[in-house]
């Protein structure tokens, strides 16, 4: 009977998007600039929580213009009353996507969409065809990207959605430690795991580990389901992939045990956020023998561990993007390629070492203390780019208006909290975060942050 009932809405959705999009009604409230609030959302716990808190708080202080940063799951808990004057702000356009941004756009929201998918990987035909999948398209009004790919893409597929660029909100770290400071410093005083000198591994494996019960089913029907990729090709030449970055992560360690100079480093292992952390432990308690000194750990933002780290070693890992703008210099790329379709902007950054190259030169690096400058120059150069912030400063109401919010959405999610199991699992650290906030919330009454049970925060002056 259930079966049933779903293939019947799947049929009238298809039936509604048609006649919808037919009529052109997609295409209303697509004005931003009668737009007053801004809906961040987020899935992945701090990371992609802190960058948009600054954003937001940025927003707020130079255009007192109020926004919500919640999780992704509550966006179909909030009314039209919100949606009809508000940006909202999406972190993907799979497939998966298409019933919140509908519902969204129905409620007269104005969608941009920052594919953190193709954050390094903006040329990667296949990713861009289920990252921004088609029909999930038609429910969004703009795209930030730098690709010319991706630019592409969106012409031959729908030519009225603009391309917004500015950098992305995870790469501006001078506006993230400014804004979000007092949200970072009390979880690095109190990593207590972190009181050692140790070498970093940050790892992207996900497939194996995935805190979902069947995500190669969910990769099938929520990323390439009606596109003319090949979805069971992508995923046998995937699992391929990362049975090879497995044994080269195994390798890496096992090379790093064999050179004299780092036996006075603890070695941690930091998973991909995707992942089920008790799996992933479960699974290398076969395959590392203890004799090798390490431990896995995800406890705070990949940011906060990689700035106690003394050498920093990844597989073409977007943390290295993040590090790098961050003014982390002592980070290896211990692949021996670059990802397909790796982004022309930071293949200069990434550069591939290879398993003994990666070695080698933090070796070097460590004895000398070099730091490369012309990594500095690449990082500088990119910073002086746009903020999102103030690209939705300039283009929506702004004059300053001082708009007030209301206490209804603190109170209708005062005890809300992600139950469930993966997506709990992914916004953790997140929450923990929002708790400080609450806990602390008289401190930061002047910033105009209120939390919203444990699942996002409000930024804005209340009535």
């Amino acid at each position: 009977m259930f079966k049933k009932v779903s293939i019947l809405k799947n049929f009238y959705f298809i039936i509604f998007d048609f006649i919808f999009c037919l009529l052109k009604l997609n295409k209303r409230n697509n004005e931003i600039k009668n737009k007053n609030i801004v809906i961040w959302l987020a899935e992945t716990g701090s990371r992609d929580f802190i960058p948009r808190l600054a954003q937001a708080l940025a927003l707020w202080q130079e255009y007192k213009i109020p926004s919500l940063v919640i999780h992704k799951h509550y966006l179909r808990k909030l009314g039209k009353t919100i949606l009809a004057k508000a940006v909202v702000i999406d972190k993907s356009a799979t497939i998966s996507c298409l019933r919140r941004l509908r519902y969204a756009k129905l409620n007269g929201s104005f969608n941009i969409v920052i594919p953190e998918e193709l954050l390094i990987c903006d040329r990667s035909e296949k990713l861009i065809k289920g990252s921004l999948h088609r029909h999930t398209l038609r429910y969004i009004d703009a795209v930030v990207s730098n690709s010319d790919a991706i630019k592409n893409y969106l012409k031959m597929e729908d030519n009225t959605i603009t391309n917004i660029k500015v950098i992305n909100p995870r790469l501006c770290t001078s506006l993230i430690e400014k804004m979000c400071k007092f949200i970072e410093t009390p979880f690095e005083k109190n990593q207590k795991d972190f009181n050692y000198k140790y070498i970093l591994i940050n790892d992207k494996l996900s497939l194996k580990f995935s805190s979902f019960k069947n995500e190669v089913e969910l990769i099938k029907n929520n990323i390439f389901k009606s596109t003319n990729v090949d979805a069971k090709e992508y995923i046998d030449d995937f699992i391929i992939q990362e049975e090879k970055e497995e044994k080269l992560l195994i390798d890496l360690i096992k090379k790093i045990r064999d050179q004299n100079l780092f036996n006075q480093f603890k070695i941690i292992i930091r998973p991909h956020p995707a992942v089920d952390i008790k799996k992933y432990k479960n699974y290398f308690k076969s395959k590392l023998s203890q004799s090798f000194n390490y431990s896995i750990i995800r406890k705070g933002t990949v940011i906060e561990c990689m700035q106690s780290a003394s050498l920093i070693f990844h597989s073409n890992c977007t943390s290295a993007i993040e590090g790098y703008f961050k003014g982390i210099n002592n980070i290896y790329n211990f692949s021996s390629e670059f990802r397909e379709g790796t982004s022309y902007e930071f293949m200069d950054i990434l550069n591939p070492l290879g398993l003994e190259g990666s070695i080698k030169k933090a070796k070097e690096n460590y004895l000398e203390r070099n730091k490369n400058q012309e990594k500095d120059s690449i990082i500088h150069k990119i910073q002086d780019e746009k903020n999102i912030y103030q690209f939705l400063g300039e283009k929506m109401n702004n004059r300053k208006l001082n708009i007030l919010l209301d206490n209804s959405l603190i109170d209708k999610f005062d005890n809300e909290k992600i139950m469930e199991f993966s997506a709990a699992d992914r916004w953790s650290d997140a929450e923990k975060r929002i708790k400080f906030i609450n806990k602390n919330k008289r401190k930061f009454r002047d910033m105009g942050i209120n939390t919203l049970g444990n699942i996002g925060v409000q930024i804005g002056k209340n009535k």
